[in-house]
Protein backbone atom coordinates (compact mmCIF):
# COMPACT_ATOMS: atom_id res chain seq x y z
CA UNK A 1 0.00 0.00 0.00
CA UNK A 2 0.97 3.97 -0.83
CA UNK A 3 0.70 6.87 1.20
CA UNK A 4 1.03 10.10 0.34
CA UNK A 5 3.22 12.57 2.89
CA UNK A 6 1.84 12.94 6.22
CA UNK A 7 2.44 16.21 8.08
CA UNK A 8 4.53 16.16 10.22
CA UNK A 9 2.58 16.76 12.93
CA UNK A 10 0.98 13.76 12.62
CA UNK A 11 4.10 11.63 12.40
CA UNK A 12 4.84 8.91 15.45
CA UNK A 13 8.50 8.79 16.31
CA UNK A 14 9.47 5.24 15.82
CA UNK A 15 11.20 5.28 19.24
CA UNK A 16 7.53 5.56 20.55
CA UNK A 17 5.99 3.51 17.54
CA UNK A 18 8.07 0.47 18.36
CA UNK A 19 8.74 0.78 22.61
CA UNK A 20 6.43 -2.38 22.59
CA UNK A 21 4.61 -5.11 20.68
CA UNK A 22 1.57 -3.79 19.61
CA UNK A 23 -2.43 -5.68 19.74
CA UNK A 24 -3.27 -3.87 16.30
CA UNK A 25 -0.88 -4.28 13.75
CA UNK A 26 2.11 -1.75 13.28
CA UNK A 27 2.90 0.22 10.32
CA UNK A 28 6.84 -0.10 8.41
CA UNK A 29 7.25 2.72 6.54
CA UNK A 30 9.08 2.72 2.91
CA UNK A 31 10.23 3.96 0.04
CA UNK A 32 7.38 3.69 -2.53
CA UNK A 33 9.30 2.62 -6.14
CA UNK A 34 11.18 5.48 -7.72
CA UNK A 35 11.14 3.88 -11.34
CA UNK A 36 9.51 1.33 -13.42
CA UNK A 37 13.00 0.22 -13.90
CA UNK A 38 13.89 -0.06 -10.46
CA UNK A 39 12.57 -3.29 -10.22
CA UNK A 40 14.18 -4.47 -7.04
CA UNK A 41 12.00 -2.78 -5.18
CA UNK A 42 9.99 -5.50 -4.99
CA UNK A 43 12.72 -7.84 -3.29
CA UNK A 44 13.39 -5.65 -0.79
CA UNK A 45 9.30 -5.01 0.23
CA UNK A 46 9.12 -8.75 0.08
CA UNK A 47 11.93 -9.76 2.05
CA UNK A 48 11.26 -7.01 4.47
CA UNK A 49 7.41 -8.30 5.31
CA UNK A 50 8.77 -11.79 5.62
CA UNK A 51 11.30 -10.56 8.32
CA UNK A 52 7.96 -9.45 9.89
CA UNK A 53 6.03 -12.21 9.58
CA UNK A 54 8.52 -14.13 10.94
CA UNK A 55 8.79 -12.24 13.73
CA UNK A 56 5.24 -11.57 14.63
CA UNK A 57 5.28 -14.17 17.83
CA UNK A 58 7.16 -11.97 19.62
CA UNK A 59 6.58 -8.66 18.42
CA UNK A 60 3.49 -8.52 17.11
CA UNK A 61 1.62 -7.78 13.80
CA UNK A 62 3.27 -5.72 11.23
CA UNK A 63 2.98 -4.60 7.44
CA UNK A 64 5.34 -2.50 5.30
CA UNK A 65 3.33 0.05 3.46
CA UNK A 66 4.99 2.34 0.83
CA UNK A 67 5.46 6.06 0.91
CA UNK A 68 5.36 8.34 -2.09
CA UNK A 69 8.10 10.53 -2.24
CA UNK A 70 11.21 12.11 -4.75
CA UNK A 71 13.45 10.40 -2.54
CA UNK A 72 17.29 10.69 -3.09
CA UNK A 73 19.31 8.38 -1.06
CA UNK A 74 20.52 11.73 1.34
CA UNK A 75 17.00 12.35 1.45
CA UNK A 76 15.50 9.04 2.38
CA UNK A 77 18.47 8.37 4.91
CA UNK A 78 17.38 11.80 6.52
CA UNK A 79 14.16 10.36 6.58
CA UNK A 80 14.90 7.54 8.98
CA UNK A 81 15.51 9.62 11.84
CA UNK A 82 12.87 12.08 11.21
CA UNK A 83 10.37 8.96 11.36
CA UNK A 84 9.20 10.13 7.84
CA UNK A 85 10.19 6.25 6.67
CA UNK A 86 11.17 3.44 9.02
CA UNK A 87 13.41 1.70 6.93
CA UNK A 88 15.60 2.07 4.36
CA UNK A 89 17.85 -0.30 2.15
CA UNK A 90 21.67 0.30 1.08
CA UNK A 91 24.61 -0.26 0.45
CA UNK A 92 26.68 0.26 3.60
CA UNK A 93 29.81 2.91 4.42
CA UNK A 94 31.21 4.01 7.62
CA UNK A 95 29.21 6.87 7.27
CA UNK A 96 26.34 5.57 7.36
CA UNK A 97 26.71 3.70 10.36
CA UNK A 98 28.09 6.24 12.68
CA UNK A 99 24.70 8.10 11.81
CA UNK A 100 22.00 5.46 11.43
CA UNK A 101 21.88 1.18 12.69
CA UNK A 102 22.32 -0.93 10.29
CA UNK A 103 21.15 -4.62 10.24
CA UNK A 104 24.95 -6.34 9.36
CA UNK A 105 23.03 -9.64 7.63
CA UNK A 106 23.98 -8.90 3.85
CA UNK A 107 20.78 -8.69 1.84
CA UNK A 108 22.03 -10.32 -1.22
CA UNK A 109 25.10 -12.22 0.43
CA UNK A 110 27.21 -9.89 -1.22
CA UNK A 111 26.12 -9.73 -4.56
CA UNK A 112 25.69 -6.09 -4.85
CA UNK A 113 29.15 -5.52 -4.80
CA UNK A 114 29.31 -7.97 -8.46
CA UNK A 115 29.02 -5.81 -11.07
CA UNK A 116 27.78 -6.00 -14.34
CA UNK A 117 28.40 -3.86 -17.10
CA UNK A 118 25.12 -2.91 -18.87
CA UNK A 119 25.90 -1.57 -21.99
CA UNK A 120 24.36 -0.96 -25.26
CA UNK A 121 23.67 -3.66 -27.31
CA UNK A 122 25.19 -2.55 -31.05
CA UNK A 123 28.51 -1.75 -28.83
CA UNK A 124 28.86 -5.63 -27.93
CA UNK A 125 31.31 -6.72 -29.84
CA UNK A 126 33.42 -3.53 -29.03
CA UNK A 127 33.19 -4.11 -25.64
CA UNK A 128 35.18 -7.63 -26.47
CA UNK A 129 37.91 -6.13 -26.99
CA UNK A 130 38.52 -4.28 -23.45
CA UNK A 131 40.31 -6.47 -21.70
CA UNK A 132 42.45 -5.01 -19.03
CA UNK A 133 42.11 -2.61 -16.45
CA UNK A 134 43.61 0.19 -18.36
CA UNK A 135 40.89 -0.45 -21.31
CA UNK A 136 38.09 0.02 -18.69
CA UNK A 137 39.18 3.28 -16.39
CA UNK A 138 39.19 4.97 -19.98
CA UNK A 139 35.53 4.35 -20.45
CA UNK A 140 32.55 6.24 -18.81
CA UNK A 141 30.51 4.58 -16.22
CA UNK A 142 26.87 5.79 -15.42
CA UNK A 143 26.37 5.63 -11.47
CA UNK A 144 23.98 7.59 -8.88
CA UNK A 145 25.49 10.75 -7.92
CA UNK A 146 25.03 9.78 -3.60
CA UNK A 147 25.62 6.37 -4.38
CA UNK A 148 28.62 4.80 -2.57
CA UNK A 149 29.64 2.93 -5.33
CA UNK A 150 30.39 5.74 -7.37
CA UNK A 151 33.20 6.79 -4.91
CA UNK A 152 34.85 3.18 -4.52
CA UNK A 153 35.03 3.15 -8.74
CA UNK A 154 36.69 6.64 -8.56
CA UNK A 155 39.17 5.84 -5.96
CA UNK A 156 39.91 2.69 -7.87
CA UNK A 157 40.35 4.75 -11.02
CA UNK A 158 37.45 4.82 -13.09
CA UNK A 159 35.84 7.49 -14.62
CA UNK A 160 32.11 8.32 -13.77
CA UNK A 161 29.40 10.31 -14.77
CA UNK A 162 27.56 11.19 -11.38
CA UNK A 163 23.71 10.95 -12.39
CA UNK A 164 21.09 12.42 -9.82
CA UNK A 165 17.98 10.12 -10.80
CA UNK A 166 17.93 6.26 -11.58
CA UNK A 167 15.72 6.75 -14.09
CA UNK A 168 17.89 8.92 -16.07
CA UNK A 169 20.90 6.50 -15.59
CA UNK A 170 19.38 4.01 -18.17
CA UNK A 171 18.45 6.76 -20.80
CA UNK A 172 21.96 8.45 -20.45
CA UNK A 173 23.42 4.92 -21.94
CA UNK A 174 20.99 4.33 -24.71
CA UNK A 175 22.32 8.19 -25.83
CA UNK A 176 25.98 7.48 -25.04
CA UNK A 177 26.76 9.81 -22.51
CA UNK A 178 28.06 6.77 -20.77
CA UNK A 179 29.39 4.10 -21.80
CA UNK A 180 28.51 1.22 -19.49
CA UNK A 181 26.21 0.70 -16.20
CA UNK A 182 27.79 -1.51 -13.79
CA UNK A 183 24.84 -2.88 -11.77
CA UNK A 184 24.47 -5.55 -9.14
CA UNK A 185 24.59 -9.19 -9.95
CA UNK A 186 20.87 -8.90 -7.90
CA UNK A 187 19.06 -5.69 -9.91
CA UNK A 188 20.07 -6.48 -13.54
CA UNK A 189 18.18 -9.09 -14.76
CA UNK A 190 14.89 -7.85 -13.44
CA UNK A 191 15.82 -3.95 -14.90
CA UNK A 192 16.74 -5.30 -17.99
CA UNK A 193 13.62 -7.58 -18.48
CA UNK A 194 11.63 -4.08 -18.22
CA UNK A 195 10.04 -2.74 -21.01
CA UNK A 196 11.93 -0.79 -23.27
CA UNK A 197 15.61 -2.21 -22.44
CA UNK A 198 15.72 -4.17 -25.53
CA UNK A 199 18.75 -2.28 -27.01
CA UNK A 200 20.59 -3.04 -23.88
CA UNK A 201 22.34 -6.20 -22.64
CA UNK A 202 24.47 -7.39 -19.85
CA UNK A 203 28.16 -8.07 -21.10
CA UNK A 204 28.57 -10.97 -18.84
CA UNK A 205 32.54 -11.26 -20.19
CA UNK A 206 33.61 -8.61 -17.61
CA UNK A 207 32.57 -8.70 -13.61
CA UNK A 208 34.06 -5.67 -11.55
CA UNK A 209 34.21 -6.40 -7.89
CA UNK A 210 34.33 -5.08 -4.59
CA UNK A 211 32.85 -5.76 -1.46
CA UNK A 212 29.66 -4.22 -0.54
CA UNK A 213 26.89 -5.18 1.58
CA UNK A 214 23.64 -4.15 1.00
CA UNK A 215 22.23 -3.69 4.51
CA UNK A 216 18.52 -2.51 6.05
CA UNK A 217 18.88 0.88 8.05
CA UNK A 218 16.84 1.71 10.45
CA UNK A 219 17.03 5.00 12.46
CA UNK A 220 19.40 6.08 15.41
CA UNK A 221 17.26 5.82 17.97
CA UNK A 222 14.93 2.72 16.79
CA UNK A 223 16.21 0.21 18.50
CA UNK A 224 13.25 -1.64 19.15
CA UNK A 225 13.14 -2.53 15.24
CA UNK A 226 16.73 -2.81 14.62
CA UNK A 227 16.18 -5.79 17.51
CA UNK A 228 12.99 -7.15 15.43
CA UNK A 229 15.31 -6.87 12.06
CA UNK A 230 18.36 -7.92 13.27
CA UNK A 231 17.47 -10.84 15.13
CA UNK A 232 15.32 -12.46 12.98
CA UNK A 233 17.40 -11.55 9.50
CA UNK A 234 20.14 -13.51 11.76
CA UNK A 235 18.01 -16.52 12.37
CA UNK A 236 17.08 -16.41 8.62
CA UNK A 237 20.80 -16.26 7.46
CA UNK A 238 21.84 -19.41 9.85
CA UNK A 239 19.05 -21.41 9.29
CA UNK A 240 19.41 -20.87 5.32
CA UNK A 241 15.81 -19.17 4.78
CA UNK A 242 17.30 -15.99 3.90
CA UNK A 243 19.66 -17.87 1.07
CA UNK A 244 16.39 -19.85 -0.31
CA UNK A 245 14.44 -16.29 -0.37
CA UNK A 246 17.37 -14.93 -2.80
CA UNK A 247 17.69 -18.05 -5.34
CA UNK A 248 13.62 -18.25 -5.29
CA UNK A 249 12.25 -14.60 -5.54
CA UNK A 250 11.10 -13.60 -9.04
CA UNK A 251 13.63 -10.50 -9.32
CA UNK A 252 16.66 -12.96 -8.76
CA UNK A 253 16.15 -16.53 -9.43
CA UNK A 254 17.10 -16.00 -12.78
CA UNK A 255 20.67 -15.39 -11.88
CA UNK A 256 21.50 -18.71 -10.49
CA UNK A 257 23.27 -21.05 -10.98
CA UNK A 258 26.53 -18.30 -11.18
CA UNK A 259 28.75 -20.79 -12.56
CA UNK A 260 28.04 -19.25 -15.69
CA UNK A 261 30.45 -16.33 -14.72
CA UNK A 262 33.08 -18.63 -13.78
CA UNK A 263 35.05 -17.63 -16.88
CA UNK A 264 34.48 -14.02 -16.59
CA UNK A 265 37.16 -12.13 -16.42
CA UNK A 266 37.22 -10.32 -12.95
CA UNK A 267 38.43 -7.38 -11.77
CA UNK A 268 38.85 -6.82 -7.93
CA UNK A 269 38.61 -3.42 -6.70
CA UNK A 270 39.10 -2.09 -3.20
CA UNK A 271 36.46 -0.73 -1.05
CA UNK A 272 37.66 1.99 1.72
CA UNK A 273 34.61 2.77 2.83
CA UNK A 274 33.63 -0.28 4.27
CA UNK A 275 32.91 -0.51 8.40
CA UNK A 276 35.48 -2.41 10.68
CA UNK A 277 32.34 -4.12 11.76
CA UNK A 278 31.07 -5.53 8.43
CA UNK A 279 31.44 -9.63 8.77
CA UNK A 280 33.49 -10.44 5.90
CA UNK A 281 34.72 -13.45 7.54
CA UNK A 282 31.33 -15.27 8.02
CA UNK A 283 31.13 -17.22 4.95
CA UNK A 284 27.35 -18.09 5.71
CA UNK A 285 26.51 -14.63 5.13
CA UNK A 286 28.28 -14.15 1.55
CA UNK A 287 27.92 -16.28 -1.77
CA UNK A 288 31.27 -18.46 -2.46
CA UNK A 289 31.55 -16.01 -5.97
CA UNK A 290 31.42 -12.63 -3.32
CA UNK A 291 33.76 -13.88 -1.18
CA UNK A 292 36.26 -11.29 0.09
Amino acid sequence: MKHYWLPLLFCLSMTQAWSAPETTSQIVWVESQRSARNASHEFYVDLLQLVLDNSREQWGEARVEEVNGDFSQFRAFAALNSGMLHVFWAGTTKQRQEKFKAVEVPLFAGLLGIRVPVIRRDRLEEFRGYKTLADWRRLMACQGAQWPDSDILEVNGFRVARIAKFELMYTMLKQGRCDYFPRGLNEVGAELAADGQQDLVAYEGVLITYPFPMYFFVGKNNNALYQRLSTTLEAMAVSGELRQFLFNHPTTAGLFPLERFDNSLRFRLTNSLLPASTPLQRSELWLPLTRP
